[in-house]
């Protein structure tokens, strides 16, 4: 080989390895530094921020602080704060927050890093080396990073954390892209359901999340779901459609959610802390002084799905009737509800069964009825309240007694007060576990 082809040739793949790795320009790089003075206004959890250099109005992403917190959470923020309220819509570092002078760094390979002043790489891209040559926050709330092309390498609309904006989908297949998760509540989408779970032991690799409400069932589904988008209805629907938001599992169909009067195309699908989904609808040109409204709530007072279903309505223990909180069941009665309202202590479990008793409630049900999937059967009463009995664990059970099925729970959370008018409702017992 000549030395002239060996240049040649040694030029070639070095021209074409810098194609790949596509080293991000200078005047792109920055080291951002969490330090200044903050800003306050109308911002949700009364938060303090910082805005960074990334905005598309009324998007931006910044640094900010939750009241009486002393760690910062880097999230894109819609709202202008002034009269009308921030809503925090993604976050980098949810779990893993830093303090001051933390640095947002981009480098030349592409990678960007929160790293805490210890050193500490808090979240991260994971993007050196992809080609990645930019980054923006696009009109629709979309974080990217892109190539020299425009495609995106990274995007946060592939890492939703409690919060969907319009255009934005729940993937199957990763963990990071099927769910929105807060606290101890989860949106899932897995084959073809899209459900809510709760799971108040979801730091204990042994807790099974609880499936108390589907959005999407999945028994009316022909096929599993390849993506559930959060969008408003395109012009092509007509009039009619105008404004309507839905959750799409294809182009052509769609599950209709609400319909605002007005432009809401800057809407958020929320999973709240309480285990209800919401949608808020943003348009600055409403009379009202917060731009802000809910347009949808999955559960509600004077909804389809009343606010009983809601795992923690009523707390840890307690009766909920027409979507409120109204009686606390004791050995001796029931008295009224509020917020102290808890079961009697369990017995230990060296206590013999001979000192355990229960009390029984008719008409009553809940999030995971007896007639669930969860529930065992078909067997008699006595059978299902040995199998309590012998488990020390056990809280007390939910009895269907036109079908034997037995529901073991270890804690009850909300109960639902069913209606007296139908007799078959008597059929729904509870049997709730004290020592004698």
């Amino acid at each position: 080989m000549t030395k002239s082809l060996f240049l040649f040739l040694f030029f070639i793949l070095c021209s074409s390895s810098i194609i790949v790795r596509a080293v991000v320009p200078a005047s792109k790089t920055f080291n951002i530094v969490n330090r200044g003075a903050l800003l306050s206004g109308i911002v949700e959890f009364n938060a303090e921020f910082r805005q960074l250099r990334f905005a598309n109005y009324p998007f931006r992403l910044c640094f900010y602080k939750p009241f009486l917190a002393d760690s910062y959470i880097l999230a894109i923020g819609l709202g202008n704060g002034g009269n009308t309220r921030i809503r925090w819509v993604w976050a980098a570092n949810l779990n893993h927050p830093v303090g001051e002078n933390a640095n947002l760094v981009f480098n030349s390979t592409g990678n960007l890093a929160l790293i805490d002043t210890d050193g500490r790489v808090a979240w991260q891209t994971n993007t050196a080396n992809k080609g990645v040559v930019d980054i923006k926050l696009l009109p629709n709330g979309n974080f990217v990073l892109v190539n020299k092309n425009g495609g995106f390498v990274w995007q946060s609309f592939n890492h939703p954390t409690n919060t969907l904006v319009v255009g934005q989908a729940l993937i199957p297949g990763s963990s990071s892209t099927n769910k929105l998760v807060n606290g101890a509540y989860s949106l899932v989408l897995q084959g073809k359901q899209l459900g809510l779970f709760f799971n108040p032991n979801s730091k204990s690799s042994s807790s099974k999340p609880l499936n108390y409400f589907n959005l999407i069932e999945p028994i009316l589904q022909s096929s599993v779901l390849k993506s559930v988008t959060f969008n408003i209805a395109p012009d092509s629907f007509g009039a009619e459609s105008a404004n309507e938001l839905g959750l799409y599992t294809s182009p052509s169909t769609r599950f209709i959610l609400a319909q605002p009067k007005y432009n809401s195309t800057l809407s958020i699908f929320r999973l709240g802390a309480d285990g209800n989904a919401y949608i808020y609808t943003y348009f600055e040109k409403s009379s009202e002084r917060d731009a802000w409204e809910e347009t949808y709530a999955t559960f509600s007072k004077n909804g389809t799905n009343g606010e009983c279903l809601m795992p923690e309505k009523c707390g840890s223990f307690g009766l909920c009737s027409n979507s409120q909180c109204v009686a606390c069941p004791t050995p001796k009665g029931t008295t009224g509800w509020n917020k102290e309202c808890k079961p009697s202590s369990l017995p230990s479990c060296s206590v013999s069964a001979a000192k355990v008793g229960y009390y029984k409630l008719e008409g009553v049900d809940r999030f995971l009825s007896a007639a669930s999937a969860e529930a065992e059967g078909p067997m008699k009463v006595d059978a299902c309240m040995k199998k309590c009995s012998d488990d020390c664990k056990c809280a007390g059970f939910f009895y269907r007694v036109d079908s034997s099925m037995c529901l073991r729970t270890a804690q009850f959370y909300t109960m639902m007060k069913l209606s007296d008018d139908l007799e078959s409702n008597k059929l729904s017992t509870v049997y709730i576990k004290y020592a004698k």
